[in-house]
């Protein structure tokens, strides 16, 4: 193929394999369907290759549509970067974080005024990753996450190496003077996290008994709380309970020794270059990550 491409026919293209649909993609573009249509019949000659079997109600993308679409999107994603890079104001479009939900409210809150203060002009959008939900990664920039292997095409590099080790309200640390005594108490399990009590209870040699229970929490913050009841005894993150543990509210019962890491992996899609502002605010999670790694 030697004729450059025509880019309303590749607009046209990606608005139909995205919506599956060329009459939906002609309402989103402002054109015909028969339009829409006959830009696909255009682009599929101009390449030599078919991109949809037409059904008779919808579309669906053939390899080949699937593989192009594929290198479409990364190619207006570059266009629209590289734009915003050059001509944007520097404040156009937040930054999109998914995270932890205990990664946010305990190490980023108390660490983020400083990121704000230092680039007043860096708007952050803030979301966060929901057990057992996968979420598109084009509606984020950067992802904060226990595990680096779910997925192909992304990058991870290691944001801290955290200890794990129990905690609980002073109201239980007299009875548990070794980590046996674990297993007559009630253990917090925070659910959707791969690290929990069976790990820390084999490096420990606990045995679990019949008296041994495991709740199930839905969240770090819940199960911190509990702890600080003394409701039972929770597994958690260095990083997330540095306040608590200076304050006395939760009390770490066990030593150093006894402790399993944790490691916070920083995510980015690899098929792209991440916009300026991403950029900065990637840049600054990994300083305060490294500091995070030298004051636990």
């Amino acid at each position: 193929m030697r004729r450059a491409l025509n880019l309303n026919w590749v607009r046209s293209f990606e608005a139909s394999a995205r919506l599956l649909s060329f009459t939906k993609a002609a309402q989103e573009l402002g054109l015909t369907q028969a339009g829409v249509s006959q830009h696909m019949r255009m682009l599929e000659q101009q390449l030599g290759e078919r991109l949809f079997v037409r059904l008779p109600r919808a579309v669906r993308l053939t390899d080949a549509g699937e593989a192009y679409l594929r290198v479409v999107r990364e190619s207006l994603e570059r266009l629209r970067l590289g734009t915003s890079d050059i001509f944007g104001s520097g404040s156009e479009g937040a930054v999109r974080l998914r995270a932890e939900p205990g990664f946010v409210s305990y190490w980023l809150a108390p660490r983020l005024r400083g990121f704000l203060t230092a680039y007043p002009e860096i708007s952050l959008q803030i979301s966060p990753i929901i057990a057992g939900v996968d979420t598109d990664w084009d509606e984020f920039d950067i992802e904060i996450s226990f595990d680096s292997d779910r997925m192909s095409g992304l990058d991870a590099i290691v944001l801290m190496d955290d200890p794990v080790f129990p905690v609980c309200g002073p109201q239980l640390a007299s009875a548990l003077r070794t980590p046996q005594d674990l297993a007559s108490q009630h253990l917090l399990h925070v659910g959707g996290h791969r690290r929990g009590w069976s790990e820390w209870l084999t490096l420990a040699k606990v045995t679990p008994d019949a008296e041994t229970s495991v709740l199930q929490i839905d969240s770090m913050e819940s199960a911190l709380a509990f702890a600080e009841q003394g409701i039972g005894v929770a597994l958690s993150h260095g990083s997330f309970v540095e306040a608590p543990l200076k304050q006395g509210r939760l009390i770490r019962p066990f030593p150093a020794p006894l402790e399993t890491i944790g490691i916070f992996y920083l995510i980015t899609p690899s098929a792209f270059p991440l916009r300026r502002q991403a950029r900065l605010f990637r840049d600054w999670l990994l300083t305060e990550g490294t500091k995070t790694v030298d004051e636990v």
